[in-house]
């Protein structure tokens, strides 16, 4: 019979999937919703042949098959299957029966191997055996298995019935006989059942029989003569009660209830036509559910018989319901008390009914079904009526869903003369009746109201038609203009004829365009409940139209915190919030107090941040269709909930905008991979709270069983307590008990004596602790559901860490005992030594008043080195402003015609004043050096002519010692980078040395060339070598040490001061290089100076003309200078400030012949005099009385009177934050003590030129003007305010692409792919090109010369300016000036 009826069900099915004429042309009525989820063997269980199921007091299912005993906790499935080897297991595989008693017992009957007691402290089985004894069973095949309240277990047999005692394991055995009255007959008996009344009812292959306590004997009940109504048969297949007391049977011949008196049954069978009846005689299981109704588990379905109204509900599969039955033979029907419905299928596995859990219905493309739907992603919906929408699909046209059938019935395009497999995008049923299709190629496609007549409107080059054939969405405002958005060609409104009346364009062409401050590529069209108009792009936010089309309000991600510019999905909700979802963004909320959007996404819980779709139900819920399922918001608690593939959700992406909300409150999402739908308002909230058990122990990730012996004495998951030895790291696993979307539990653990607060695992089912400390802790661990309900009490074991030998409790009073005896033992001691040590007193004492004096004297020593060091760093720094009276009309006088013998007396006074001032510089660095101020300060240069700079301030010295004199260089010119003072410093000490050392007619060369140093390929060596007295081994080890001197002539002694070598071996140090000394007495000595200098490939040859190719430099500073005095109407004013008379009347004389001088003798008086004679520029010293020059220069840049004067200090002090807080507070330039008299009037020049030319250049507004444009798109608004910034900061060297980001307000990857997107090129490039476009309008429109328009434009050289702008003008700047320049400009500079 089973396989006639599997034979039917498999004609059937593939009737229904391929017979295009019969069954599916025939739609069924609507069966109640019951959705089904199943778990087969491709979930884990052993076999999809189901004989029982049960649900243990732990919550544990437990499911019998013809394979295997299978228990799940609703994620993991543990089989047990008979080991031959192992008396503890289950002795077969066929289980055929499960029972728990009151005490929790489990029992399992199996097919063969007799009744199993399960273990649940080892995991194991208890078998008790069959055999003839008082402790046997009568067979060893067990087909079921109940209690008495007396706790007795009885057991139906193969041949007959048996009752066990638990507690004696003894085994009674009914008699069987045949026709003998109070005897069971010796047929197979099928189930037991004891009511509420401690009845024992026995049904069997030949009727129902009831257990007499009194006599121990049965009685037959429903088959006798004298009963007015007999059963419905006697083959019993099933028993149950009710909550009323009734007994229901199931037979194989229909089902029956035996009536309250007693006398009679009422019986239901199957009657052929009528649709409330039984859909099968052969009831093999009866469940009672909560609400009292009858679930019954028949060779045809499930059949739900409703005792009040004699109703029957059947369920069959249904091959276009995903969570229909699997099959039609239900052999096993469990209600467990958490709402959930378990049946067992003949070769199907297990279905479930979850009451708890919210599912989505599915429909999915078959394309053998013609009444389904025919392509798999869905597009768009529209209403038809009240139980029909229309369907959009992505190459498969439209259809009609009818929704109380759930069957699609295809509209016939290709009849209304359009393309069978037009891509539909959106779908609108205008108030007309009419019905707007969006098409991906084909334009807008407009049917009548019955679906007869289509009229295509194509994209044109004339008005008034579409302007684009590819359209995405469509809608019709309250004036009934259809608003027909596209991807590319902005907005269409259209009359009632069909005509364009007007556009919404970013680029207007046409009197009938109006300007959209978006792209063209429209994603939604909404209208308000105030008739504003919202418009969604891609890629551009958002804008709103108001209601007399007057106004355009432009949301975005710079103006409004609208995340995610690439709008998707809009809604206004039932309070008149906008609600906005795009890709990337999330959810967003307009504040319209504040013009602002609230962001909600993935870290306030979002499933995604690509948000399709927005709905709102009628509690006022939001429903999203994401990149990741569906997702629920509430707006009062600004909570989401998440369903995806565990709840029917489709496991794919959903499609924008593809969403309808039924008149019934009922909602369709559109998606790739078909369609699903809902009604809210049945989803409930599952408040069944899961346990939690502990499913593994692992230590060192060894998976550990009970034993005796072992960390565990039971199973893990009953455990107490566990026992770990010292340092073992162990892991725990657990799992809620929980079946309704148990993928979507939570959970959470304290390890008490360890972790203070509860620690958030999220889905993880498994914590490691490793390193324990010995003691005691307590593991806690909670769960909650798939709707965030928490357990209240939570799953705990005790975990003993124990400690190792050395911290028992025995090693501890070792420990004491060995202290004490210790303490003993020193106290002797102690008691012995006391006289020797107070023998010592005295001595000790004495020794430490030595050592007292000793510390005192060497503080004393330090402190008196301090003060001459700080003594000798005052001097040094009141040598230098005489020195700079010495040197400064020194070199003046040098530099005029004179007597060459004055002049070599006045060479003298200048070669020893800078003797001097090095011999100053030393000590400084002294300093320095003691108090690691030493930094290093690189600079470009060209290091070639730079050493034989140094090398020819000593030609006469070497003429006056007749000491030969030579420069070798391995190269012609090095470009580098390098400290210039400290290689001078080091260069000019070893030469003096050389000169000191070396006798007349001896020989100093200094040789230049390239070495490896460290793995770097480029480093120099700079080799100084003489032919003088040499220095002997021993004080080669000592020459770099400070104050060291060799013990030489006393002439040549008086000539050094120890120091210059260390210095200058710290000079090497700071700069990455080494020094070495190769000497040999009476021979000469060699230093070696390897520095790691890089070649540089910008820095071209130092005598680069940057004015004209003609031109030589002296001309150039010959045109600064005249074109400062030329463009002078007046002498220039400069005020003096100096306390030092002889330096500021020195100064005067100086630079009277050129400026207006006005003096102040310190900072006070400065001030005075800045406010009442307005300078040009003020010279000031910093080291004055009442006011110092760093406060005067402070005080000038902060009062806006005298912020834009140029101030130039002047200092004897050579410390780097002297300079730095100096130019920090606005100093323009800086001059050290020494300084050249030249050089600070060039610097003057250079000052005053440069404000007079600042001047000018702003006042010709040399300015970029642009097309007057009426709205700014996002990408000209972003380069408008680069310009504008880099513009801004054109003479800063500094200006980076960091700083720019900052400005504008992005990430720095962000602003590179924008700007290369928008201009061409990188950032950097842009920078550099818009500082070139400034230089390059300067050097027309200015009189600045190259190196000033270099420097105003923010280059740090002019040699690299000059590089960089010939790459993109492809000429010298000074080519561009000559071809470009007009004649009098050029003729000012050449005069």
């Amino acid at each position: 019979m089973l396989r006639r009826s599997a034979y039917l069900f498999l004609v059937l099915l593939v009737d229904v999937l391929f017979n295009t004429g019969h069954v599916v042309a025939q739609p069924k009525t609507q069966q109640p919703e019951l959705r089904f989820t199943s778990l087969t063997s491709k979930n884990g269980l052993s076999s999809n042949n189901i004989t029982v199921i049960f649900k243990d007091r732990y919550g544990l299912m437990w499911f019998g098959t013809e394979d295997g005993l299978n228990k799940f906790d609703g994620t993991n499935f543990t089989t047990y299957k008979y080991q031959a080897n192992d008396s503890t297991s289950i002795q077969a595989n066929e289980v055929k029966a499960i029972h728990e008693d009151r005490k929790g017992n489990l029992w399992f009957g199996t097919s063969g191997g007799s009744l199993a007691l399960f273990d649940r402290r080892k995991n194991s089985f208890l078998n008790y055996r069959a055999s003839n004894s008082t402790t046997g069973f009568s067979h060893s095949l067990i087909r079921y298995i109940t209690s008495d309240y007396l706790g007795k277990i009885w057991v139906a047999t193969f041949t007959g019935l048996d009752v066990f005692d638990p507690e004696t394991k003894k085994v009674a055995k009914f008699p069987i006989a045949a026709a003998q009255s109070g005897k069971l007959p010796p047929v197979m008996i099928n189930i037991l059942m004891e009511d509420s009344k401690h009845r024992m009812w026995v049904g069997t292959d030949d009727g129902l029989f009831l257990f007499n306590r009194k006599n121990s004997s049965f009685i037959r009940i429903g088959s006798a003569a004298d009963k007015p109504v007999q059963l419905a048969g006697t083959m019993i297949k099933s028993l149950a009660e009710d909550g009323n007391g009734d007994i229901w049977v199931g037979t194989t011949s229909g089902l029956s209830r035996l009536k309250s008196d007693g006398m009679g049954f009422d019986n239901y069978q199957h009657i052929p036509g009528d649709p409330n009846s039984l859909s099968d005689n052969i009831v093999q299981s009866i469940a009672v559910a909560p609400n009292g109704q009858l679930w019954l588990g028949t060779e045809d379905g499930l059949n739900v018989f409703d005792p009040g109204t004699k109703k029957v509900k059947v369920y069959r599969p249904n091959p276009r319901n995903p969570y229909s039955l699997r099959g039609t033979s239900v052999k096993y029907v469990y209600i467990d008390k958490d709402g959930i419905y378990w049946l067992g299928l003949y070769r199907e596995g297990i279905n479930k009914f979850d009451s708890n859990l919210n599912l989505f219905n599915l429909i999915r493309s078959n394309v053998f079904d013609v009444y389904g739907l025919n392509s798999p992603v869905v597009t768009s919906f529209a209403p038809k009526n009240n139980t029909e929408i229309y369907v959009a699909t992505e190459g498969g046209g439209l259809s009609i869903f009818n929704r109380n059938t759930s069957l699609f019935h295809k509209v016939d395009l290709q009849k209304l003369g359009l393309p069978s497999r037009t891509t539909l995008m959106s779908v609108f049923a205008s108030s007309a009746k009419k019905l707007y299709m969006g098409t991906f190629g084909y334009g807008l496609i407009v049917l009548d109201s019955n679906l007869t007549k289509a009229t295509s409107f194509r994209k044109t080059n004339k008005d008034p038609g579409l302007n684009s054939d590819d359209v995405f969405c469509i809608t019709q405002d309250k004036n009934g203009l259809i608003w027909v958005g596209t991807n590319g060609g902005g907005i269409n409104v259209m009359d009632a004829s069909h005509k364009v009346v007007f556009r919404y364009i970013s680029k207007t062409q046409s009197p009938i365009d109006r300007k959209l401050p978006l792209n063209n590529y429209i994603r939604f069209i909404k209208e308000d409940r105030f008739a504003n108009m919202w418009v969604g792009s891609h890629g551009a936010g958002v804008a709103m139209i108001s209601a007399d089309k007057t106004m355009i309000k432009h949301y975005n991600e710079l103006n409004s915190g609208l995340k995610g510019d690439i709008a998707q999905a809009f809604l206004e909700d039932s309070r008149g919030r906008i609600w906005i979802g795009t890709a990337g963004g999330g959810l967003n909320l307009l504040d319209q107090e504040t013009n602002k959007f609230i962001n909600f996404a993935e870290r306030e819980g979002l499933a995604s941040a690509v948000v399709d779709a927005i709905v709102e139900d009628d509690n006022h819920n939001l429903w999203l269709s994401t990149n990741k399922g569906i997702s629920r918001f509430d707006p009062k608690t600004r909570k989401f909930s998440n369903y995806g593939i565990y709840n029917g959700v489709q496991n794919n992406n959903f499609i924008r905008g593809a969403v309808l909300k039924c008149k019934d409150g009922e909602i369709f999402f559109g998606g790739a991979e078909g369609m699903n739908y809902f009604n809210p308002a049945g989803f409930r909230k599952n408040k069944n709270v899961p346990a939690v058990l502990f499913t593994e122990l692992k230590i060192s990730n060894n998976v550990i069983e009970a034993s005796e012996d072992g960390p565990i004495t039971d199973h893990i998951s009953v455990a107490k307590q566990i026992d770990l030895d010292y340092k073992q790291n162990f892991s725990l696993s657990f799992v809620s008990v929980n079946y309704t979307a148990p993928e979507q539990n939570r959970y959470s653990y304290k390890l008490e004596g360890f972790n203070k607060e509860w620690i958030d695992a999220g889905t993880v089912k498994t914590v490691s602790y490793t390193n324990l400390d010995p003691g005691e802790y307590i593991f806690h661990v909670r769960a909650s559901n798939n709707d965030g309900v928490w357990n209240t009490t939570e799953s705990s074991v005790k975990i003993i860490v124990h400690p190792p030998w050395w911290r028992t409790i025995y090693a501890y009073a070792f420990y004491l005992l060995a202290i004490a005896g210790t303490l003993l033992y020193i106290r002797h001691r102690g008691i012995k030594n006391l006289e020797r040590k107070f023998a010592l007193l005295q001595e000790k004492t004495k020794i430490e008043q030595q050592i007292l004096q000793d510390r005192k004297e060497a503080e004393r020593l330090h402190e008196l080195d301090s003060l001459k060091i700080k003594f000798l760093t005052n001097l040094s720094h009141e040598f230098r402003t005489p020195l700079s009276l010495i040197l400064g009309p020194v070199e003046k006088i040098l530099s005029q015609q004179g007597d060459e013998a004055k002049n070599a007396s006045l060479k003298i006074v200048k070669r020893n004043a800078r003797r001097l001032l090095n011999l100053v510089n030393q000590i400084l660095d002294f300093r320095k050096i003691e108090e690691n101020e030493l930094k290093i300060n690189n600079a470009p240069g060209e290091l070639v002519s730079f050493i034989a700079d140094v090398i020819e301030s000593f030609n006469d010295l070497s003429e006056r010692k007749s000491i030969n004199l030579s420069f070798q260089t391995q190269f012609d010119s090095y470009p580098t980078e390098f400290d210039h003072d400290k290689l001078e410093r080091v260069l000019f000490n070893l030469l003096s040395n050389a000169f000191k050392f070396t006798p007349s007619g001896g020989t100093i060369t200094v040789d230049l060339k390239r070495t490896p140093l460290d793995g770097q390929e480029e480093a120099v060596l700079i080799t100084v070598s003489d032919t003088g007295i040499g220095i002997s081994e021993e004080e080669q080890q000592k020459v770099f040490e400070r104050f060291f001197q060799a013990d030489t002539e006393v002439s040549i002694l008086n000539q050094g001061s120890g120091i210059g070598l260390s210095i200058i071996k710290e000079f090497v140090k700071i700069q990455g290089g080494t020094i070495d000394l190769q000497s040999e007495v009476g021979k000469g000595t060699r230093f070696m100076i390897a520095l790691p200098l890089p070649l540089l490939d910008h820095i071209e040859k130092l005598n680069l003309d940057f004015s004209s190719p003609e031109t030589p430099l002296q001309v150039e500073e010959e045109i600064s200078d005249k074109a400062l005095s030329e463009t002078d109407a007046e002498i220039h004013t400069i005020l003096l400030v100096e306390d030092n008379q002889d330096l500021r009347e020195y100064l005067r004389d100086n630079l009277k012949a050129h400026y207006r001088i006005v003096e102040a003798a310190d900072g006070k008086e400065g001030w005075q005099k800045t406010l009442a004679n307005h300078p040009e520029l003020i010279v000031s010293d910093i080291s004055m009385p009442n006011m110092t020059g760093i406060e005067l220069c402070k005080k000038i840049k902060e009062d806006k009177r005298t912020k834009h004067i140029p101030v130039i200090l002047l200092t004897a002090l050579t410390a780097e934050q002297e300079q730095l807080t100096g130019l920090e507070i606005g100093a323009n330039d800086y001059l050290t003590k020494p300084f050249n008299i030249d050089i600070l009037n060039i610097k003057i020049k250079n000052l005053l030129l440069l404000n007079r030319t600042l001047k000018n250049t702003y006042t010709k507004q040399i300015k970029m003007e642009t097309a007057e444009i009426l709205v700014e798109s996002h990408g000209d608004k972003l380069l408008k305010n680069i310009l504008k910034y880099i513009e801004e900061n054109i003479n800063n060297s500094q200006l980076s692409v960091e700083d720019l980001s900052k400005n504008v307000g992005m990430s720095r990857g962000s602003l590179y792919h924008k700007v290369l997107e928008l201009t061409g090129l990188s950032p950097v490039e842009y920078i550099r090109s818009v500082k070139l476009d400034k230089a390059a309008a300067l050097l027309v429109k200015s009189d600045l010369n190259i190196s000033q328009i270099a420097y105003l434009v923010g280059f740090a050289t002019p040699n690299y300016f000059a590089k960089s702008f010939k790459l993109k003008f492809g000429m010298q700047p000074s080519e561009y000036l000559n071809l470009y320049r007009k004649p009098d400009h050029v003729a000012g500079m050449e005069n």
